[in-house]
């Protein structure tokens, strides 16, 4: 066994250890919400009213949508397109949609588009009212989150106790005699010849030199 290898080893491991626990400490990544609300007061009969809602785009986040109104309303969300005419912002696929709802909540996760048309329809013979929501929650890295601190943590945590491993296994098992001591003052001579005897070393007196 060798004590001084096998000390290290448990000295790297632990450090290594450490890192991969400290994953549990960091501090989650800043969030960011975007709210657009809108409200008519008087939508006439038969009318329809729309509105383009900028959003930040996002690879990956959580768009939500709940609205309220007096009465039954058709109310439909769009992804936008340019308009094929005139140019301008036109409806593309349509998202979600209610036929005649006083009320609606929808809630979607994934990519975050730039902008997203809302629109309401009075199918009513009176005036109403209406009032909608759009939430948007996402993460944006910073240029510093390139590489996340969790991952290069979790990679130098993973490595430290590998290595801490294989130095301890090897301080277990390793033999304390593979490596010979050097010659000393008490001892200048090889330890295989010091054992034999001087008369079997090179230049001794059992051996011929011509």
């Amino acid at each position: 066994m060798r004590t001084g290898l096998f000390a290290a080893g448990i000295v790297i491991a632990v450090v290594g250890a450490g890192l991969l626990v400290s994953l549990f400490y960091l501090p989650p990544v800043p969030t960011n919400v975007r709210t657009a609300s809108v409200a008519i007061t008087d939508l006439g009969p038969g009318t329809t009213r729309s509105w383009v809602i900028s959003e930040a785009v996002a690879a990956s986040g959580q768009l939500s949508l709940s609205w309220t109104a007096s009465t039954t309303v058709a109310v439909s969300l769009w992804n936008t397109a340019s308009c094929p005419v005139g140019g301008g912002i036109c409806s593309g696929t349509a998202i979600t949609g209610w036929a005649a709802n006083v009320s609606g909540v929808w809630a979607y996760s994934g990519n975050i588009r730039s902008s997203y048309l809302l629109s309401v329809t009075n199918s009513a013979s009176t005036s109403q009212s209406f009032t909608g929501v759009l939430t948007e929650t996402y993460q944006v890295p910073t240029p510093s989150q390139a590489i996340p601190a969790w991952a290069l943590i979790s990679v130098g945590g993973l490595v430290l106790v590998g290595i801490g491993a294989i130095a301890v296994f090897l301080g277990l098992f390793l033999g304390s005699g593979v490596y010979r001591p050097p010659p000393t003052e008490e001892n200048p001579l090889e330890p295989e010849f010091a054992e034999r005897g001087d008369e079997n070393r090179p230049g001794g007196r059992g051996s011929r030199t011509f």
